[in-house]
């Protein structure tokens, strides 16, 4: 139990995105809104698509994602296990 404890704690660290348009590539596990957020690109293991989609601010996705890119607004993602 402790392990999964770890993830949500931060243990491999984030990757705090506030300005648009940068790419940002790695293992990411959960991405919060720290404001209003759309994305011109998300990748990862999900089905459909949440481009463009404004995510509210304070709400967090949860999935395996390998990269973004913010289209507007502000997001902490949080980092995978390599």
């Amino acid at each position: 139990m402790s392990r999964a404890l770890d993830r949500f704690q931060g243990e491999y660290g984030f990757v705090a995105t506030t300005s648009t348009g940068t790419a940002q590539d790695g293992a990411f596990w959960a991405i919060q809104t720290l404001a209003d957020t759309t994305f011109s690109a998300l990748g990862g293991n999900y089905t459909g698509t949440l481009t463009g989609t404004t995510i509210p601010a304070g709400l967090t996705i949860y999935g395996a994602f390998d990269g973004y890119t913010v289209g507007t607004g502000k997001v902490i993602a949080y980092k995978s296990a390599a």
